[in-house]
């Protein structure tokens, strides 16, 4: 019994020999992983931090840019507030500057005869040629290609003016708004 209390003994200083190192070692491990964690905590640190360095020029011209797009849009809703009216005239306007070289002339003496201000008439109904509205006044045919102007009436009376070098349709009652003509 001796020797089986012995050999018990001796098997019991064998496994718990064998374990405390063991259970030495992985402490040592945890212990370097956990030094190791920290020593790479920094470096982490340092590398997001130069990532976010990085990054800061990026993001200023994505925050430029999402700056200027409230401005474009504030432009483009100011645009659109702009009476369609008011944006046709402008457009033909330009177009009938570009076209002035086409434009017929009305000699001075009878467009003062027929034309201006003081010479009111009727259009009634344009007449529809080549896709085009025209009317007749004073022996000349005019054409315009832009719409027509929105509270007036084909019976209002109107003139025909010209002013910066080209002719224009005005309404008494509508004053401000004007439709280019053109002499054809």
């Amino acid at each position: 019994m001796k020797l089986v209390g012995m050999m018990s003994t001796a098997v019991l200083f064998l496994t718990l020999g064998t374990t405390v190192p063991v259970y030495a070692q992985q402490e040592e491990h945890a212990q370097q992983d956990e030094k190791q964690a920290q020593s790479e905590k920094p470096a982490q640190e340092e590398k997001k931090a130069q990532q976010q360095e990085e990054r800061k020029p990026q993001q200023e011209k994505a925050s430029q840019q999402e700056e200027r797009k409230p401005q474009q849009e504030r432009a483009s809703q100011q645009e659109e507030k702009k009476p369609q009216q008011e944006r046709a005239a402008e457009q033909h306007d330009q177009q009938a500057q570009r076209n002035r070289g086409d434009n017929h002339r009305i000699p001075d003496d009878r467009f003062r005869a027929n034309f201006g201000h003081e010479h009111v008439f009727v259009i009634n109904r344009p007449i529809i040629i080549e896709g085009q509205p025209r009317f007749q006044y004073g022996g000349y045919w005019f054409g315009f290609n832009q719409p027509w102007p929105v509270g007036w009436l084909y019976t209002d009376n109107v003139y025909v003016d010209f002013v910066d070098g080209g002719y224009y349709l005005y309404n008494p009652f509508h004053p401000g708004i004007r439709v280019v003509v053109i002499v054809i």
